[in-house]
């Protein structure tokens, strides 16, 4: 359990004791205990709780550092790993893990958004904050515990399941390879994206071949619907054409 099960304790419990289940459940996700929780806390933290005076801090400084030092760990562990690739190829290859989709799919996976503070749902309104908070994590830990540290945690931790695949061949841009695909086959693809009547922060997308509706994807943005589309047209039947 994580943040969440503490907030259900908190009647109970002294401050002392939320602190001591805090620092077991971030030695579970760090694998190691963590020096100054505060840190931690901060990274979690999104700005909407700063507007609803929850707390005084948020985790923009700390999103910015740990993209910094993602990009910079990254970058390393390639140039090292694949002596031969020019530079484009490393830089997409970067991209590929470091990215906003990338970093959801991991704080999915190490299910983050229970350590959130926030007022948004992160479902329904923003789920980038979760990858945001990756970011943000990665500078709390180098904070807390140093460069050596981060870089064992980013790398045999964090993005360890990641690196063990083929990481030339990861994609993330199903557009751009659906678009392909209709300039090879002769086929004239186009999107028809509009904002939810309900919703204003939800849009959805379809794809169409040929004039004809092959998806529909929704996003939090028409990019992201375009590329949902895109993605669940192209996992029917792209990769056997």
């Amino acid at each position: 359990m994580f943040l969440a099960a503490i907030r259900r304790k908190i009647k109970f419990l002294t401050s002392k004791d939320v602190e001591r289940e805090l620092r077991e459940n971030l030695k579970k996700l760090l694998g190691t205990l963590p020096g100054n929780t505060a840190y931690y806390k901060c990274a979690f933290t999104h700005r909407s709780a700063i507007r609803n005076k929850q707390t005084e801090q948020h985790n923009e400084r700390l999103e910015y550092l740990g993209d910094a030092l993602l990009g910079a760990i990254v970058a390393d562990y390639l140039y090292k790993k694949y002596p031969t690739h020019e530079e484009g190829k490393l830089t997409k290859m970067r991209s590929k893990l470091v990215n906003r989709v990338t970093l959801l799919k991991v704080g999915k996976e190490f299910q983050l958004d229970k350590f959130l503070v926030t007022h948004i749902n992160v479902e329904i309104e923003g789920k980038y904050i979760l990858s945001n908070a990756v970011e943000a994590l990665v500078g709390a830990v180098y904070l807390d515990l140093g460069y050596r540290y981060t870089k064992y945690f980013v790398l045999n931790i964090l993005l360890k399941d990641l690196l063990t695949k083929d990481i030339e061949h990861l994609e993330y841009d199903f557009k751009s390879k659906i678009l392909e695909w209709g300039q090879k086959h002769k086929q004239l693809i186009s999107f028809v994206s509009k904002q939810d009547d309900n919703n204003n922060l939800v849009f959805s997308s379809d794809i169409l071949i040929d004039g004809i509706v092959t998806g529909t994807g929704t996003g939090y943005s028409k990019k992201e619907a375009e590329q949902n589309a895109s993605k669940s047209v192209w996992q029917k039947w792209g990769e056997q054409n």
